[in-house]
């Protein structure tokens, strides 16, 4: 639980191994790549002298980094036409990456094959292109068929031009009224609908007159056939026939084309399957480095991980490779461990809203657990109800299991559940507090009692804040922080007797006692005077980091920044009580609305709509709220975020080779949902 703990793993071998060796740090998915120059130009990075490492130990000073970046366009463009031509799925499966394969020659057979298809395909395309502009011919003769001359003499004319055009009614009006201004036979051939087609004929030399005439009356012109002899009737039949022809050698190349497909269509998915795992091999070998012979590659692996990836490379490539092993505490200068969150079911989903604010550091204490404990609270504190809090949970269990939303879903169920529960706690349902009675309280009828308990869950919340950093401080061995910081040792305990010298003189109407008074400020001096008291204890070589001056001009005006957030966090919390109040509030003011209403259907409309609005906008309202409160109240006094995210080489979305999933994978699913509910309760 918590932040797995690491290795660096790495790997030297021979260049020629190179994409095979990286193709199986891929598909076993566990190594965070780092710089390999880095690493071995670490003054901690050691190569035990052995006959075994010569090789390796002679390249060491002469490697560079690995430059070539290969281009995978052309490849993308192939791959991406044949899935697309045969209606196939882009999807990386398994199967097809756990053989041994050159990939250039696999992409050069793809690439005869794709040359074979796509001269194929675009042959139909020119038949289907030919068939249309075919058809438009044959409609455009459709109103020449009345008349016997001879289509031919009519388009090959050599000092005549002739037109087929329709144009509508209204501009055939205006046409018939400009004859004597048009320099050419202009005939009405037929009337369709709104339109007029009419046939013109007009010297070649008049031919650009007439198009700008023409053109002002807005006209289409009809496609007519050249290379054709006889009447519109005899030309038509001779077009129909050859539209046949065409049909029948699409069909015949279509039926080459399905043949294609079904010899070759694994072929085609091997081919997405594998350039996207070069395309992955590539971006990795950015962090190698590289020799005459060999190649360097480093990368952290989470200790549980570690075995299974020395296994595979050793077994694999036997004595070809060498494979280290060294503890994180060897990483050297300049290489940051990652960050591998690894938490109890309950808790993972909440691992995404401590992400959104920052990663823990590889040797900070993962507050996860903390986080997804005290927001279940405040958020059910905050938004306390029965039938509500139900909805939410089921609406998180289906973008859990069934949309596989688990981060998004599983935080719903999660604040659904704590709601729920809540809601017996206020004994409120779907905003009633009539239906059931309450366990402990009902809000409304306890408003100060709510108010002040809120403020007293912030400060048990703000003390656990105060002890985890404590405990990060302690794991980092940082005196300055843990003993004099304002969040640590110090800070804390100024902050109990503050809370104590409060607390007492509002309740005795007394004054704050002398000795309460010389200790906080006693606890304000070594806070101010924390870098030199810490650097004492650890014999640092100088006493101030920076200049004394500017430490201390930053630290006054810390202390007054620590006054000011201890009181202004404090007091923060009671908005979990406000908003309790509020909760109840707003279902009154529909309870009210709705008894206005004349007709009982009317009166459950409304209330359902208010219910619909409050678990909208007043449910997103509370975990914004409940969030801004663990982000400005608590993670800034215990959490630094500054960690990075554990990334593997790895390829995603990778389908597995199963069948698909049917009634037992569904029952499976049902399963899991009701053990995950009777697991949180």
């Amino acid at each position: 639980m918590g932040v797995e703990k690491m290795k660096i793993v790495g790997v030297i071998g021979k260049n020629a191994l190179l994409s095979r060796v990286l193709r199986l740090v891929v598909l076993n998915g566990s190594m965070h790549m780092i710089n390999a120059l880095v690493r071995v130009n670490s003054s901690d990075f050691f190569l035990p002298p052995s006959e075994k490492n010569i090789e390796a130990l002679e390249e060491l000073p002469f490697l560079k980094p690995y430059s070539s970046k290969r281009d995978f366009s052309h490849d993308e463009e192939v791959v991406t036409s044949l899935l697309k031509l045969f209606g196939l799925k882009p999807q990386v499966r398994l199967e097809h990456l756990g053989q041994d394969y050159d990939y250039d020659d696999f992409m050069k057979q793809l690439l005869d094959i794709y040359e074979k298809v796509h001269s194929t395909d675009d042959e139909i395309n020119e038949r289907m292109r030919s068939i249309e502009k075919k058809r438009e011919y044959i409609d455009s003769l459709k109103y020449l068929t009345k008349y016997s001359f001879d289509i031919g003499r009519l388009t090959d004319m050599k000092y005549l031009a002739f037109r087929l055009l329709k144009i509508s009614r209204e501009n055939y009006d205006k046409l018939k009224k400009n004859y004597e201004n048009i320099p050419a036979v202009v005939i009405k051939v037929a009337v369709e609908g709104k339109y007029v087609v009419v046939a013109s004929i007009t010297p070649v030399s008049l031919e650009e007159t007439v198009e700008k005439i023409f053109s002002s009356l807005n006209h289409t012109l009809l496609a007519m056939p050249t290379g054709y002899s006889g009447t519109a009737a005899k030309v038509m039949e001779d077009l129909t026939n050859s539209i046949d022809e065409d049909q029948k050698v699409i069909d015949s190349l279509k039926r080459s084309l399905e043949d294609y497909r079904i010899k070759y269509a694994k072929e085609f998915e091997k081919g997405f399957s594998r350039l996207e795992m070069e395309k992955k091999v590539e971006e990795l070998k950015s962090d190698l480095a590289v020799g005459d012979k060999l190649f360097f590659m480093f990368g952290f692996v989470p200790v549980s991980s570690v075995s299974d990836l020395k296994g595979e490379l050793e077994s694999q490539f036997k004595e070809d490779v060498i494979v280290l092993v060294d503890d994180i505490n060897n990483s050297g200068p300049g290489i940051t461990p990652p960050t591998k969150l690894s938490n109890a079911k309950l808790f993972r989903p909440f691992e995404t809203l401590v992400k959104m604010y920052g990663t823990p550091a590889y040797n900070e204490k993962d507050p996860t657990v903390f986080f997804g404990l005290t927001y279940m609270l405040l958020f059910g504190a905050m938004f306390g109800d029965v039938g509500q809090g139900l909805i939410l949970l089921l609406s998180g269990l289906v973008l859990e299991f069934f949309m596989k939303r688990t981060s998004m879903g599983g935080v719903l169920s999660r604040i659904g559940l704590s709601s729920t529960i809540f809601g017996f706690i206020y004994g409120s349902v779907f905003g009633s507090e009539e239906i059931i009675p309450p366990l402990i309280i009902r809000p409304m009828a306890n408003i100060n009692y709510m108010l002040v308990a809120a403020v007293v869950f912030g400060i048990v919340l703000i003390i656990g804040g105060y002890i985890y950093n404590i405990m990060n401080s302690g794991m980092e061995r940082n005196v300055e922080e843990g003993l004099f910081g304002r969040n640590g040792a110090a800070g804390l305990a100024f902050y109990l007797i503050l809370l104590y010298a409060v607390s007492h003189t509002a309740l005795t109407n007394s004054g704050i006692s002398p000795a309460l008074v010389y200790a906080m400020a006693g606890l304000l001096l070594l806070m101010v005077f924390k870098q030199p008291l810490a650097s004492r204890l650890t014999h640092a070589d100088k006493l101030y980091r920076e200049s004394p001056a500017d430490y201390y001009i930053e630290e006054g005006f810390g202390v007054i920044e620590t006054l000011l957030s201890m009181m202004s966090n404090t007091i923060s919390f009671i908005r979990v009580g406000a908003f309790a109040l509020n909760h109840v509030g707003l279902y009154i003011a529909f309870a009210t609305m709705g008894d206005m209403m004349g007709a009982a259907w009317e009166d459950i409309a409304v209330l359902v709509i208010g219910n619909v609005i409050i678990i909208g906008l007043e449910g997103l309202i509370v975990f914004i709220q409940a969030l801004r409160l663990e982000y400005y109240e608590l993670f800034t006094k215990y959490f630094r975020g500054d960690g990075v995210e554990y990334l593997p080489a790895k390829l995603k979305g990778i389908t597995p080779a199963t069948g698909r999933p049917g009634f037992f994978h569904n029952r499976r699913i049902s399963r899991e949902i009701g053990m995950h509910i009777f697991a949180t309760l």
